[in-house]
C-alpha cells in the first residue's frame, strides 16, 4: 500500500465517520431551519464591518456594533450551532493530533502545533 492509498483510506474513515455525517446533517439543518438568523446575523456584520471601515468616528459605530452582538448571540446560542461548532472542534484536534503524529513519525525536528 502506497502513500496515496493510506491518504485515500484515512479521508474516507473521516468522511465516513459518525461525527463528521452528523456534521454534515448539522449543517444542512442550519442552512434550513436558521436561515432568518442567519441573514440577520449578515446583515448586522455587513453593516458594522462598513461603519467600522470608516474609522472609530462613524455615528453609527456602537449601534451596528450592538445590533451584530445581539444577532451574533442569537445565532450562536441555537442548539444545532453548538453541537456544530463542538463536533467541528473534536473533528479538527483529531487532524491535529494526527498531523502531530505524523510530524514526529517523520522527524523530531518539526514543531508540533496546529494547521
Amino acid at each position: 500500500m502506497d502513500i496515496y492509498d493510506l491518504a485515500d483510506l484515512y479521508a474516507d474513515q473521516l468522511i465516513h465517520s459518525s461525527d463528521f455525517m452528523r456534521l454534515l446533517e448539522l449543517k444542512e439543518l442550519i442552512k434550513k431551519e436558521l436561515s432568518n438568523k442567519i441573514i440577520a446575523f449578515k446583515t448586522a456584520e455587513a453593516k458594522y464591518l462598513e461603519a467600522k471601515s470608516y474609522g472609530n468616528y462613524h455615528p453609527d459605530l456602537k449601534e451596528y456594533q450592538r445590533k451584530f452582538t445581539v444577532a451574533k448571540t442569537n445565532l450562536y446560542s441555537e442548539a444545532y450551532v453548538k453541537e456544530y461548532i463542538q463536533l467541528e472542534r473534536k473533528i479538527q484536534s483529531s487532524l491535529n493530533a494526527d498531523f502531530n503524529d505524523l510530524k514526529k513519525s517523520i522527524s523530531n525536528k518539526f514543531k508540533l502545533n496546529q494547521f
